[in-house]
């Protein structure tokens, strides 16, 4: 599952940045996909490795599908067509689009092959990934709010004032330190809690440095590393 998940964010990603690229020149053309040329590898050997792990995993195909569709629907308001301009004055739609997105991909899909993913303790598992996910978000918003106003695009934080966006994430966390709370209700040991704790507070250390501009390593090594810093945690408490 972390293979399928690996490869399809490359393809996924790679994809994405095409598409802004097309967005930001206005047209599609074969001498800006030659300068792309190195990310359409990177697409191409996402969907390749994407593939072969989804058939080593037996993802059932309507998750996939649906998985697909919720990531190409992401890139819609790249895509440069008069048509399609009210995608893009949809900022909160785009930002939970992609919180959902994750949450679908990284808790709901590996759930799906048992039989839990509905129960109490599947709903909470879900709920906390969601609004895990759902800050990271909000951090890049906030990296790109304004390039996304120059190129007319929307987001949570281009869309709402800033003490209204400090108000959303401390509820935000408020929400996500009860939700990983009452996991001690479903077996979940304090040392695991503590792990989803820890995370959640760094995320919202992140999140105050974050309204200073930061650079490359601090949002692709920081703030994406936080995924990998809330599986090593938990890993590391349930030895």
């Amino acid at each position: 599952m972390m293979g399928f998940v690996f490869f399809a964010t490359i393809c996924s990603y790679n994809f994405h940045y095409i598409m802004g690229s097309v967005y930001a020149e206005q047209k599609f053309s074969m001498p800006l996909l030659y300068r792309q040329y190195q990310r359409l590898l990177f697409m191409a050997a996402g969907g390749v490795g994407a593939w072969l792990f989804f058939s080593a995993v037996h993802v059932k195909p309507i998750n996939a599908l649906i998985a697909f569709l919720l990531t190409f629907t992401y890139s819609i308001p790249l895509i440069p067509l008069k048509q399609l301009d009210f995608t893009r004055r949809a900022g909160f739609v785009k930002t939970l689009l992609l919180s959902f997105t994750w949450m679908f991909v990284t808790a709901y899909m590996p759930l799906s092959r048992f039989d839990i993913q509905f129960t109490a303790a599947g709903w909470l598992m879900l709920i906390s990934r969601f609004l895990f996910m759902l800050m990271l978000c909000i951090l890049f918003d906030n990296r790109d709010k304004l390039i996304d106003r120059k190129y007319g695009l929307h987001s949570l934080s281009t869309d709402l004032p800033p003490k209204l966006m400090k108000l959303l994430i401390y509820v935000l966390f408020t929400l996500l330190f009860i939700t990983n709370f009452l996991f001690y209700q479903h077996g979940i040991s304090i040392w695991q809690i503590a792990a989803l704790q820890v995370t959640g507070l760094v995320t919202m250390v992140f999140y105050i440095f974050s309204n200073k501009k930061q650079g490359y390593y601090f949002y692709y090594f920081g703030v994406d590393g936080l995924m990998i810093l809330s599986a090593l945690l938990t890993t590391v408490v349930s030895i």
